[in-house]
């Protein structure tokens, strides 16, 4: 996940940090978490789409059948985490708020599920080669005036300096937080030709996942080889054995069945005898 997707963590209030979580956690990273794992208990996210807008527009399931494990503010939180959009200590901070707060946290959890829906809607049709609706366009810009209110330049590196860079960074606290780099993610995404032209959706039958074809000869088919590639690998081996079977039986109930070439004329006549000699003398 490119850089510019991380939240920054000294967005957030320095003097009112979370029971437990020291002030120096308010400080800028020194470097991006890479793989933020799942709390004991928590739902593991499966972030296969390449993109933070595509792996959050996956939450929603791979199907109408499937659970939506974004019921509450703090699965918000948790997928920024393990998508390392959230520093540990900024999910604390955020989930501490959110406890005082539950009004303004259910409000954000609404708002994250409509971009969600905007979400699955824009890129499966990027995927599809469609025009976009513009409802759901709409909806994604809502979000990113909201976003952009909070963007900042700030130094790539701890303490910035000459030769380090600069990235994209947030400044301010608010519990929609988790979503300023999703709506981001989703807009750089938007206006890139080259990225746009590698969204794809899952080749399964009963998923609709969304991901970024990497791949150098732009072939990948599945949004996860290990799920929807092997059980659709595993299903279609079926159909085809399934079908020479049918085949063969069909040939051999038509030779059963086929009717018999007449015997007329495959006898042999028999040879006269008795009276036909009599006759003769």
């Amino acid at each position: 996940m490119s850089d510019d997707q991380h939240f920054e963590s000294q967005s957030l209030p320095p003097d009112k940090p979370p029971q437990g979580v020291p002030s120096a956690s308010r400080q800028p990273a020194e470097a991006p978490l890479q793989g933020g794992e799942a709390s004991p208990g928590q739902y593991v996210f499966d972030l296969d789409g390449g993109r933070a807008c595509l792996d959050f527009a996956n939450t929603l399931g791979s199907s109408a059948a499937s659970a939506d494990h974004l019921t509450d503010y703090a699965d918000l939180v948790a997928f920024a985490t393990q998508s390392d959009l959230l520093t540990p200590a900024d999910a604390d901070w955020l989930r501490a708020q959110s406890m005082g707060q539950p009004a303004v946290a259910a409000s954000v959890l609404t708002r994250a599920k409509r971009l969600r829906v905007a979400l699955r809607a824009i890129f499966s049709n990027v995927a599809a080669g469609k025009e976009l609706a513009g409802a759901e366009l709409a909806a994604l810009n809502t979000e990113v005036a909201a976003a952009m209110a909070h963007a900042r330049v700030v130094p790539a590196g701890n303490g910035g300096g000459d030769g380090q860079g600069y990235r994209w960074g947030w400044s301010g606290p608010g519990l929609d937080a988790p979503l300023w780099p999703i709506t981001r993610s989703a807009a750089d995404m938007l206006i890139s030709n080259e990225d746009r032209a590698l969204v794809r959706e899952c080749g399964a039958d009963d998923c609709a996942w969304l991901f970024m074809d990497t791949t150098r000869n732009r072939s990948r088919q599945w949004c996860s080889m290990q799920s929807c590639g092997n059980r659709e690998k595993a299903r279609r081996h079926y159909q085809r054995v399934r079908g020479r079977r049918e085949t063969r039986g069909s040939a051999t109930a038509s030779t059963v069945d086929a009717p018999r070439a007449p015997e007329q004329g495959r006898r042999k006549q028999a040879t006269p005898t008795g009276d036909a000699s009599a006759t003769a003398d």
